[in-house]
């Protein structure tokens, strides 16, 4: 064996190796990974011969072996049990090869070593899996025949492992459409998971949650694996709460009010049929919708503000106007409550038309207002007016003449401005800070135009201690004109509803917002960094190995990891956080392919790609399957050739995202295009074509022409299906 600087590949190797003596197995020499493993020191180790790490049952064994071992030949010398200095055992394979260094006439045997323990105890540990879980576990012949069951399975088929062998599928297994289309895809994808019927010894049936997977051994024979449990509880259960939700729908939907479940979301959960007469449409339009869609936009303001009001207060009652079928609008009164069930938050709750109540009370409230405008007028009367707003919540106030100057202000109102003795006074003396904010001159102009003003979400600041700190506030605002016996106006009542905690409120939900945008592109930016740190240990692992095979299949993983981490590194410096410019993607990767296989400047690529933002969910594909073609081109499309190009493009037609790749070469052969092939390469691109529900063609004139075309779509949300 001659190895160039054999001396840094053996003592920096990271595979445990020695050089013993065949005359007499006597170590001449051991590596630093040698050295780790065992536990000994370099010197410890140097003084023992072959015999040393083995167990003594073990020696004898190794002598005979040793006795009839070629030691001129490269030899694979199986597994050995070795004993560490700490007294632990671990199982090696052992690989030998001789050796001879450069003024010595002597031969020497390089051991090198791997240690398979934790493969050993991965074996073991499945074995006890099989014989004691729980479900059901059968391992069969792709054909039904049935290999091995565990005895969960024999508990669960009323069978001994004999039995159930004996009768294999067609015995156990009920042949209906259920195993049809069970058969069919687990053949078409090698994999089914759903519900079949299995027959119990008895005869009787049982009903299956199934779980099977096609794989091969370890000697090359496809096998299927059956992990499956008895849902005939669960069925049953089911059953009757198929019959407690009949019963349910029925008394629900023969309340005379509509019925109503929302989520802690506050979106509907589901409804009676009462609520689909009133608003006119199916239960599919208005579950998952919110409720501030059927109510009128006055009231729409109000519904968040319920909702909150009720997961805080447990129950609540409400009125609000909400849109009926035929365009018209119903006034209703809602009650609700807060529902806590299997750790979810619900609100329930039933609603009743009261419109013509409110109308009667409205007509009411008519007469007595008239009544009131006329006692109002009555000076005799105002010390009564005042002493029944006094108390108001809100801030109200009412100002008389054209120096509009204060002839009542209720408490809330006095406490806004800081001031308690304003009677009398004009407001520009009371709050002289509100003259520069505009607020006097819309007073005057009230006053000499006779139109209301009303103002929403206005921001007013005053300075309620005189000491030049205002204090801001967040105001709902009327301005409302008095008009004596003729028709002229005397004065102006303004009131304010304070809506500064709910501003503030909705700024911590935009900041909360902010956050959980910057968390996102976070979880790119990590999320690209850490399949650079996968791509970095496969090509160290591609180092280590003196496959050129598993090199190469290493380095297109490598790619395609490359491939996926672009798109994140991609989103994390775009604005959107859901989609990417995949004509951007496109020439990152050529880029990236080009520095991996181009040589010499012998094969150029060209890029002709649009702006077309797609959603990671189609990027991430899309870009897997452009990387394999590209690759494929690189790979195998020159060969015999001094140069070559390759043409992509990337277009966006109507709804369409067409992409090309064409090249000049030899052209792809018919073999390589057919769906049965092995290549994992071609099997990937079914899979992304599949994917995408997308159509590729190949055009094998004059080089080859790959055509990718697929619908866009705008889908919500970051994840990816891809697997």
């Amino acid at each position: 064996m001659q190895i160039k600087h054999f001396d840094q590949f053996f003592r920096e190797n990271p595979i445990p190796m020695w050089i013993y003596n065949p005359d007499d197995y006597s170590i001449k020499d051991v590596n630093q990974s040698m050295v780790r493993l065992y536990g000994y020191n370099r010197e410890e180790m140097l003084s023992f011969t072959l015999f040393d790490l083995r167990p003594e049952e073990e020696i004898p064994k190794l002598k005979k072996h040793l006795g009839q071992m070629d030691h001129d030949r490269l030899g694979d010398e199986g597994v050995w049990k070795h004993q560490k200095k700490n007294g632990e055992f671990i199982y090696a394979h052992v690989i030998t090869n001789p050796v001879s260094f450069e003024g010595e006439g002597h031969t020497y045997q390089l051991a090198i070593y791997k240690d398979i323990t934790s493969e050993l105890n991965t074996q073991l540990s499945n074995d006890m899996l099989f014989k004691h879980s729980l479900d059901g576990i059968m391992l069969t012949n792709p054909n039904g025949q049935v290999l091995q069951a565990n005895p969960a399975a024999c508990e669960i088929l009323g069978m001994t492992e004999q039995e159930i062998i004996d009768r294999g599928r067609e015995g156990i297994v009920a042949k209906d459409q259920k195993l049809e289309k069970a058969l069919k895809q687990r053949s078409e994808t090698g994999r089914f998971t759903g519900e079949l019927t299995f027959i119990h010894n008895d005869g009787h049936e049982i009903p299956v949650e199934l779980t099977s997977s096609v794989f091969v051994n370890f000697a090359g024979e496809k096998r299927t694996s059956l992990l499956f449990r008895d849902i005939s509880d669960r069925k049953r259960q089911q059953q009757a709460l198929r019959v407690e939700k009949e019963f349910t729908e029925v008394v629900l939907n023969s309340l005379p009010g509509l019925f109503y479940v929302l989520d802690q979301e506050g979106k509907v959960v589901r409804c009676n049929d009462r609520a689909m007469e009133v608003f006119g449409v199916p239960a599919d339009k208005i579950v998952g919708q919110s409720p501030a869609k059927f109510v009128d936009e006055s009231d729409q303001e109000k519904v968040p503000q319920e909702i909150g009001a009720v997961l805080e207060e447990g129950y609540r009652e409400f009125e609000i106007t909400i849109k009926t079928a035929g365009g018209n609008t119903a006034i209703y009164h809602f009650n609700a409550e807060r529902l806590e069930m299997n750790d979810e938050i619900f609100i329930i709750g039933t609603g009743f038309d009261i419109t013509e109540k409110k109308e009667l009370e409205e007509r009411l409230n008519s007469l007595l207002e008239q009544e009131h405008v006329q006692r109002k007028k009555a000076e005799a009367d105002r010390d009564k007016l005042r002493e029944m707003f006094e108390e108001a919540p809100s801030p109200k106030c009412m100002m008389e003449g054209p120096e509009l100057r204060y002839v009542i202000a209720n408490k809330a109102y006095r406490e806004v401005v800081g001031q308690e003795n304003i009677i009398g006074k004009r407001v520009d003396e009371v709050v002289p800070e509100v003259e520069e904010q505009g607020y006097i001159d819309l007073l005057q102009r009230v006053y000499e135009t006779g139109e209301p003003y009303i103002g929403r979400g206005e921001p007013i600041s005053i300075d309620k201690d005189n000491k030049g700190s205002k204090q801001e506030y967040i105001f709902n605002l009327l301005f409302a004109p008095l008009f004596d016996e003729n028709g002229e106006v005397y004065g102006i009542f303004v009131e304010a509803m304070d809506f500064s905690e709910q501003v503030a409120y909705q700024k911590q939900l935009e900041e909360s917002l902010r956050e959980k945008e910057t968390l996102l592109a976070e979880i790119h930016h990590r999320v690209k960094n850490n399949l650079a740190i996968v791509t970095s240990m496969m090509e160290l692992q591609a180092m280590d190995s003196v496959n050129s095979e598993l090199r190469e299949s290493l380095k297109v993983a490598q790619q395609r990891i490359q491939t996926i981490a672009n798109i994140h590194e991609l989103l994390y410096g775009a604005e959107s956080l859901s989609q990417l410019d995949f004509g951007e993607n496109v020439k990152q990767l050529v880029r990236n392919l080009e520095d991996v296989y181009s040589k010499s400047e012998q094969i150029s690529v060209n890029v002709d790609a649009d702006s077309i933002f797609l959603n990671i969910n189609q990027a991430i594909p899309c870009a897997l399957l452009v990387n394999e073609v590209i690759t494929n081109a690189f790979k195998h499309a020159f060969k015999n050739q001094e140069k070559g190009e390759i043409n992509i493009k990337v277009r966006e037609d109507g709804d369409k995202v067409v992409v090309t790749v064409k090249d000049n070469g030899i052209g792809i052969s018919d073999n390589i295009m057919q769906e049965t092939t092995s290549s994992i390469g071609m099997t990937l691109i079914k899979l992304l074509e599949k994917q995408l529900d997308g159509e590729i063609r190949y055009d094998n004139k004059n080089g080859t022409e790959f055509r990718l075309a697929f619908t866009k779509t705008e889908v919500k949300g970051i994840g990816s299906n891809l697997i």
